[in-house]
């Protein structure tokens, strides 16, 4: 097997960045299956879970990435 290519700085600076953002988002929405909660907390959570998805949309937009809007 061929070894993978390494990823050039800045593209696996993003990678590395969304990849935390999207582990960011797991872990807020997890807890919305699993548990009751209050409907502010749930808010929280799902706002702040929206920011996240943009941020990883807008780095990975900064490498590169074709969005449609």
């Amino acid at each position: 097997m061929t070894k993978p290519r390494d990823w050039p700085n800045g593209a696996a600076d993003a990678r590395d960045r969304s990849a935390e953002e999207a582990v960011k988002v797991i872990r807020l929405l997890t807890p919305i299956l699993e548990r009751h909660m209050t409907q502010e907390e749930l808010i929280r959570r799902v706002a702040t879970s929206l920011v996240s998805v943009q941020l990883i949309a807008r780095i990975l937009e900064n490498v590169g990435a074709q969005t449609k809007p």
